[in-house]
């Protein structure tokens, strides 16, 4: 039975192998990483592949005076985000915390500073 707080999973017993063998090959990078035990090695493993897929999920469609066009894979469809007062707004979750507000920040930060390289 797991620890409060904790779920646990079952995988292939040379799945388990290899993620024990890999960690303790890099048990000491691991622990200047901050991880230090396996569990939080294949935490760490999942949650960047969750990151990953999340990225891959959206794309930069264009750009058109304050209005930033992402393409979201998930939800089929194109997202407006809007730089107004100095704040992201997205028109799909009407909210300036979400997927979409923190993606389109990251295409203005490119943007500005390939206008100030030009």
């Amino acid at each position: 039975m797991p620890r409060a707080g904790f779920k646990s999973v079952t995988i292939k017993e040379s799945t388990y192998r290899e993620l024990e063998e890999t960690y303790r090959r890099e048990k000491e990078m691991l622990a200047q990483e901050g991880v230090g035990s396996l569990t939080a090695f294949v935490t760490r493993i999942v949650a960047n592949h969750l990151r990953e897929r999340e990225k891959a999920r959206l794309r930069h469609f264009n750009i058109y005076e304050n209005v930033i066009r992402i393409q979201d894979a998930k939800i089929k469809r194109l997202v407006d985000v809007d730089y107004r007062n100095n704040e992201m707004f997205c028109n799909y979750c009407h909210s300036t915390e979400c997927l979409h507000t923190g993606f389109a920040w990251g295409i203005y930060r490119k943007q500005r500073v390939t206008r100030r390289s030009d």
